[in-house]
């Protein structure tokens, strides 16, 4: 349904495997990497999946966010950081 309602508006996303699975790649005290098993962060909310949409406005965004279903959650919107 989501898909089907806001399909033109998608450009990308994926679900994401569990925090078990994660691998953290941190500055260490030196400023080198330093690679940890695990996340980023212990929470207990953690990041599911994304959607990578391209909307006009943040009201747009918020418009298509409020379709995400997300029925154990919820839904961050942020704008992407263009580098370069």
């Amino acid at each position: 349904m989501f898909q089907e309602k806001h399909g033109g508006s998608l450009r990308g996303g994926n679900a994401l495997q569990s925090t078990s699975t994660a691998t953290s790649v941190r500055t260490g005290p030196a400023g080198s990497p330093t690679v940890t098993d695990g996340p980023f962060a212990e929470t207990k909310e953690a990041l599911g999946g994304y959607y990578l949409i391209e909307a006009a406005d943040l009201d747009e965004a918020l418009a298509i966010a409020k379709d995400v279903p997300a029925p154990n959650g919820g839904v961050e919107v942020r704008p992407i950081w263009e580098l370069g």
